[in-house]
């Protein structure tokens, strides 16, 4: 387009006095000033696409040892009466709700010892995810620990340290691997609350057994952050941070980047760790006892798998109790502690389950459902049923874990009188068995996320608390071990099961 004479002469009038100067200074800096913010952007957005997350290994190998792994000593107020807790996904609303049910544990006396509680009789604790949280720090600190875990966990806003905005540069950290690495949950953990502990830490005697799993992206599988999982790897499992092991389970794919195992696979066949593991190896008793057993042998057949890369274990199991059922598969008295199955005679599991809510406001109008909401119930969908599933397999193999574990500890030289006394009962605490409207309503509201308001946890603690307290089977459990009765079997749980109901 032709400019006139004319009108270039308006212009360069419009640039001429004091006025016209400032005009041309406006203009400038708001030129200025739009490059500046969008270069800064464009710079932020490249350098966040070309630097990808931290994913270094965090293991190490395994050396050569002097003996094989010591067995623990049996502690001295140790008593007859075991607890297997098992607690779900489902972020702090997990870690929450099996909050409450540790907090009931904690005020039942235990007949071991005086000034015991139960919580001091819980052998095994596992967990996934949010509940890997909880588990992980009961079975480091103890009953002990219980207020300050409120205080350092439930009562923290964990999301404040990490990146959790939608974000264009979190969409670019996303697309390379997680918006959340090494730097953000797992030294969080590490920083407020395992202070350098290491999965040999509780391994330790005095600590109940504890059971985290992430998914193995490779397999498909758990991995179970156990002595044998670092073996098939020819990985140190003592001085494996716990932190790590935790931000493993929890890493959520995209929001988080995956935690990374080097598979050193070869070296330490003759280690006698990997000896005694393959002398304990049973055959697998289902499809999916098996593809878990392959997992492992691929660890060391598999010629393009030289890193494990770990996500969240809810993909795979959202209640931890698949992996239970792993341990159980192996040699008796697995997952039980040897020390603590030599005298026992009383046992409960426990199966916290926050992972999934039913109902919302999806089907009031005909209305498409919006995203989120379409996203959020298409997961709980997708874990649903597989966790039920999981809790069905337990139960219905418990007989038979029993009978091998009484025939290992009547088979062993100077067996105990009555050693085959030992009953054996299972319990599941769910959240979706909350029926009252409004609670309902308000937990459907309480997403998987890592922080809660003060008012939610002390909902879902208390529900954790009062579910425990009133469940049928909870109740003969406690009279059994009062009057220090056994009836030597599995307990009526189906019974049970259909009063609740």
């Amino acid at each position: 387009m032709k400019v006139s004479n004319r009108k270039r002469h308006s212009i360069k009038e419009k640039g001429e006095g004091a006025a016209g100067r400032h005009t041309v200074r406006q203009v400038v800096v708001a030129h200025t000033r739009w490059l500046l913010r969008h270069g800064t952007l464009v710079l932020a957005l490249a350098a966040a696409g070309c630097t990808g997350p931290d994913v270094t290994p965090t293991n190490r190998r395994l050396e050569l040892t002097t003996g094989a792994v010591p067995r623990q000593q049996p502690t001295s107020d140790a008593g007859d009466t075991g607890i297997v807790l098992a607690f779900s996904g489902g972020g702090a609303r997990s870690a929450a709700f099996g909050y409450g049910v540790l907090s009931a544990l904690a005020e039942e006396a235990s007949p071991a010892a005086r000034g015991r509680r139960l919580t001091d009789d819980v052998a095994v604790v596992a967990g996934v995810s949010g509940g890997a949280v909880l588990a992980s720090y009961f079975a480091l600190y103890g009953r002990s620990g219980l207020e300050d875990f409120r205080k350092r966990f439930l009562g923290r806003d964990v999301e404040a340290s990490l990146r959790m905005s939608f974000s264009p540069a979190n969409i670019l950290r996303g697309y390379r691997g997680g918006v959340n690495d090494l730097t953000g949950f797992p030294a969080w953990l590490d920083a407020n609350l395992f202070k350098g502990a290491t999965l040999g830490t509780v391994a330790r005697p005095g600590h109940p057994r504890l059971v985290i799993h992430a998914t193995d992206l490779y397999n498909r599988a758990p991995f179970i952050f156990d002595r044998a999982s670092f073996t098939a790897i020819c990985s140190s499992y003592d001085d494996y941070p716990l932190a790590y092991a935790v931000a493993a389970s929890t890493a959520v794919p995209v929001v988080f980047a995956p935690l990374t195992l080097r598979n050193f696979r070869t070296g330490c066949e003759a280690l006698p760790e990997v000896r005694a593991q393959a002398a304990q190896s049973q055959p697998p008793s289902s499809l999916v006892a098996r593809e878990y057993a392959d997992s492992l042998r691929r660890y060391e057949t598999a010629k393009d798998l030289n890193y494990l890369k770990l996500y969240d274990g809810g993909l795979v199991d959202g209640v931890g109790t698949q992996s239970l059922l792993h341990l159980m598969g192996r040699s008796a008295p697995e997952p039980i502690p040897e020390e603590r199955a030599l005298r026992l005679r009383h046992l409960i599991v426990i199966v916290v389950d926050a992972s999934t809510r039913v109902g919302g406001d999806l089907s009031q109008t005909v209305d498409s459902p919006k995203a989120p909401d379409a996203i959020v119930a298409a997961i709980d969908a997708m874990i649903n049923i597989p966790n039920l599933q999981s809790f069905d397999a337990l139960h219905d193999h418990l007989p038979a874990w029993r009978n091998k574990f009484v025939k290992w500890r009547c088979g062993m030289d100077g067996a105990r009188r009555g050693c085959g006394d030992l009953d054996v009962d299972v319990i599941r605490l769910a959240l979706t068995d909350i029926v009252d409207p409004p609670v309902a309503r308000r937990i459907m509201k309480l997403h998987n996320r890592l922080a809660l308001d003060a008012e939610d946890v002390d909902l879902l603690s208390s529900l954790g608390r009062r579910l425990l307290i009133e469940h049928p089977g909870y109740q003969r459990f406690l009279d059994r071990i009062r009057r220090g009765t056994t009836d030597g079997r599995i307990s009526a749980f189906s019974e049970a099961l259909a009063q609740s109901q």
